[in-house]
């Protein structure tokens, strides 16, 4: 059983002005094996100097329909994933939390569930947590290039594995001119048919700052 902390505190009022300190949304991330079984949690303080009603609702639930996954809170426990729920009232220094119980049962996948946490005495607090899993043979990510890059019949193609990181793709002559310079989704083709035929620079980086950079024969 593991442990986690979010910082999703309410900062005392200061002046007639209330500052709120948290780090917006929270994600726990695992890549677990087909065999895993364990439960996760994130705990919420009211470090405010007045109590504060908190709730819930699921706005996103992309799991496995094979996995199990059941969920708690220090109000109540729920047989299956609810939409939506309360934390209670939290006086002063004390403590909400959520309890996360997961079983790959030998199935392979990706999903999350998201969560909205908002305060109905304080309207402008909100924030997301967010457990997602990945679930390979033996909970590991096989080794193998971040993006792939195929040309044929005068068409770039880039593909990326992992779109959900911020990854821009240049394409440049050799006179350092660039013909592409912008961010990419998933998928991307380029057609090059108009552009000069001779020999051009790929350059991929990431905001890991991965970079892949290739020479493109245009023909």
């Amino acid at each position: 059983m593991k442990t986690f902390w979010i910082l999703l505190v309410f900062v005392s009022l200061i002046g007639n002005s209330q500052v709120v300190r948290y780090s917006p949304n929270r994600k726990i991330e695992k890549t677990v094996s087909q065999n895993y079984y364990d439960t996760e949690f994130l705990f919420l303080k009211n470090i405010t100097s007045k109590s504060l009603d908190l709730s819930f609702e699921v706005i996103e639930n992309t799991l496995n329909p094979n996995w199990s996954a059941t969920f708690c809170t220090n109000l109540q426990c729920y047989s299956q994933i609810p939409d939506f729920g309360s934390l209670g009232s939290l006086a002063p220094e004390s403590e909400a939390y959520f309890s996360f119980n997961f079983s790959a049962n030998e199935t392979l996948g990706t999903g999350q569930v998201r969560i909205l946490i908002t305060s109905t005495t304080s309207a402008e607090l909100s924030d997301t947590v967010t457990f997602k899993y990945k679930v390979t043979e033996d909970g590991t990510v096989k080794a193998g290039p971040w993006a792939n890059i195929n040309y044929g019949q005068g068409v770039l193609t880039v593909l990326l594995q992992n779109p959900e990181i911020k990854t821009t793709l240049q394409v440049i002559d050799m006179n350092g001119k660039f013909i592409f310079d912008q961010e990419i989704g998933h998928i991307i083709s380029i057609p090059l048919r108009d552009y000069p035929k001779g020999l051009y620079i790929i350059a991929i980086r990431d905001e890991n700052d991965r970079i892949i950079k290739e020479k493109l024969v245009h023909y």
